[in-house]
């Protein structure tokens, strides 16, 4: 009975070591999955930019 009662009160070892490597892995994953959208993303950045540049330097009054 005491053993039973002892693995009970044990804390549980490894626990936030496997909790941080899923989190870490989930969030590097998202990285690479999401990773053609945010180059995409710089791009149109990018493109509207340049016309905002392109409509100051434009001679029309």
């Amino acid at each position: 009975m005491t053993t039973t009662i002892e693995r009970r009160r044990r804390p549980a070892r490894g626990q936030a070591m496997v909790e941080y490597a899923i989190i870490t892995a989930a969030l590097m994953s998202f990285t690479v999955m999401s990773w053609p959208f945010l180059v995409e993303l710089i791009n149109g950045l990018h493109r509207y930019f340049q016309s905002i540049y392109y409509i100051i330097q434009s001679p029309i009054p």
